[in-house]
């Protein structure tokens, strides 16, 4: 059943791009590409939303792409309050999924990247995942399932995430939306700030290497 839907989604987003591409043939470049989902309306955004939750509980990569995907279809504030609302639905979403279903049904699906949180989530619970929300040296989706098995309070990991994935959905949402402007003020300082955001992982553990 799940890999029938897999393939059913996957069917449907190409079916969409391709109609998109169909459409803008003459002239495909980001402009085109936000002026054809506006014509959605209102309900863009409530799509968008479900996808990003459904990616994030289903462990289909890429979700970074889709991040970046927001700012270029919606703008920089409907693009950021999109990915905020579906990471939201889709961190709490697997969070209670894991709660649910217990610990033998997520370490089939994470394949042994478990342990090396559980003592982190069990003694400091809502600083660990925030750390690893803005600092993620542990996958987006191994966090989520991982902390629902945890003694982590609901409340506190949803804080966590939320606070926590505030810088990389905002820079997300920005750097979309300057690819409709390639190349300007606007587009060259927000990549900086998405290669600071990715540097961040390597240049803590160069950090830490060093004090060790």
């Amino acid at each position: 059943m799940a890999r029938a839907l897999r393939w059913v989604s996957l069917v449907g987003l190409l079916a969409i791009a391709g109609y998109g591409g169909w459409q803008h043939r003459a002239a495909v470049n980001p402009e085109a590409l936000r002026a054809w989902i506006a014509r959605f309306g209102a309900t863009g955004p409530l799509i968008y939303v479900a996808l990003y939750a459904a990616n994030t509980v289903t462990l289909l990569p890429p979700i970074g792409i889709l991040s970046l995907t927001a700012g270029l279809a919606f703008g920089p504030a409907v693009g950021f309050a999109a990915i905020m609302a579906g990471a939201a639905i889709g961190t709490s979403a697997t969070f209670l999924i894991s709660r649910r279903l217990g610990r033998g049904f997520v370490e089939r699906r994470l394949k042994g990247r478990l342990k090396a949180l559980d003592g982190a989530l069990g003694s400091k619970g809502l600083a660990t995942v925030l750390f690893f929300r803005v600092v993620p040296l542990v996958p987006y989706e191994a966090l989520n399932y991982a902390a629902g098995l945890s003694p982590i309070r609901f409340r506190d990991y949803a804080l966590a995430t939320f606070l926590g994935l505030i810088p990389g959905a905002a820079v997300a949402a920005w750097f979309g939306n300057s690819l409709t402007r390639p190349f300007s003020k606007e587009f060259l300082l927000a990549l900086i700030a998405l290669a600071v955001l990715i540097a961040i992982p390597t240049v803590y553990l160069k950090l830490r290497r060093r004090k060790k």
